[in-house]
């Protein structure tokens, strides 16, 4: 088994120049500084350092725990190392109030993330990658506002929460009304559930070390300044890019683990064909309350959901996918 994905020689959207052609992709996620969790810093990364994406827009997706902290401080690290100016505005503070809410009740300093997605949606002369971490409001209330421009605009919508068994999920818990409104949409959803039975999950995981040893000092410097939390008061953050780090620290670092979910789904996006999961049809089973479970055909909603088929080679594949994202940095 080859353990890096291969390049798919197929278009990803209608209106596509061609296999070559640049994938437009619109990314929502609850990257945050101080981070909650670190492996949105990983993501971000990801996303920057694959060649196939053009990337249209970022919208931070924060609720009540978000507030005050999105991530645009390794936002501007990931444009400053790569040249790249991408649109970004921070979305919807308070959940929706049903599947139905558009969210113009809230605040107008937190309608940018929701402008932003149909902005991009409308400007694009083809249709978009959604890709979606954390909650999905600034999605659902978009939807609500005009969904007759989210269904011409949107190609594929990735949406990477939830469990395929029926258990509660941190990202559904964040807002359950939006993830029902999108689940429910028809839209054509490519669902990437963080856990669940019988391979229907994405997690996987990795010590610092195996990822970052081979990387440039910039992306290693980046990833140390996410993980000690610095304020960007104290220490400018571009400043920090170009800045030596302390032997011991990096040690530390080096030696702790990351839980992953969206690696094998960017890859999807990006049009890359990997050996070790897929995306087979399957229907599911919508709660109220958020939960989702696989049910049998006829019962729940059609779309595709991400599966590992070969588990023993899947995180293999995963890091070393990884560690081609992160080494695209280098000069």
């Amino acid at each position: 088994m080859r353990s890096v994905c291969l390049l798919a020689a197929v278009g990803l959207l209608a209106g596509a120049a061609g296999a070559d052609a640049a994938v437009p992709i619109l990314y929502t996620t609850d990257l945050l500084h101080p981070h909650a969790d670190p492996d949105d810093h990983f993501d971000i990364a990801t996303l920057f350092g694959m060649p196939e994406f053009d990337i249209r827009g970022v919208v931070f997706d924060l609720g009540p725990i978000g507030k005050d902290r999105p991530g645009v401080v390794p936002l501007r690290q990931m444009m400053h190392l790569t040249g790249k100016d991408v649109p970004f505005a921070t979305g919807l503070l308070e959940c929706l109030a049903s599947p139905g809410d558009t969210g113009r009740n809230q605040p107008e300093e937190t309608q940018r993330g929701v402008e932003l997605i149909l902005r991009v949606l409308k400007e694009s002369p083809q249709p978009v990658v959604v890709f979606a971490t954390g909650s999905l409001r600034d999605i659902a209330a978009a939807m609500n506002r005009d969904e007759r421009l989210c269904r011409e605009k949107i190609a594929r919508l990735y949406v990477n929460a939830g469990h395929a068994g029926g258990d509660r999920e941190y990202n559904v818990d964040l807002d359950p009304h939006s993830y029902v409104r999108v689940l429910n949409s028809g839209l054509p959803l490519y669902l990437v559930p963080c856990f669940g039975p019988d391979g229907y999950e994405s997690y996987w995981r990795f010590t610092h070390k195996e990822a970052l040893e081979e990387t440039s000092p910039e992306i290693q410097r980046f990833v140390i300044y996410a993980l000690t939390k610095t304020d960007p008061a104290q220490r400018d953050p571009i400043q920090a890019l170009s800045e030596p780090v302390p032997e011991a620290l990096r040690q530390e670092i080096w030696s702790q683990e990351r839980n992953m979910w969206c690696t094998g789904a960017f890859l999807h996006a990006a049009g890359r064909a990997c050996q070790t999961f897929s995306f087979p049809g399957a229907e599911v089973l919508v709660e109220p309350s958020g939960r989702t479970t696989l049910v049998s055909a006829g019962i729940g909603r059609p779309m595709k959901v991400f599966h590992v088929d070969k588990p023993d080679e899947y995180r293999a594949e995963m890091l070393a996918a990884l560690k081609q994202a992160l080494t695209a940095f280098k000069d």
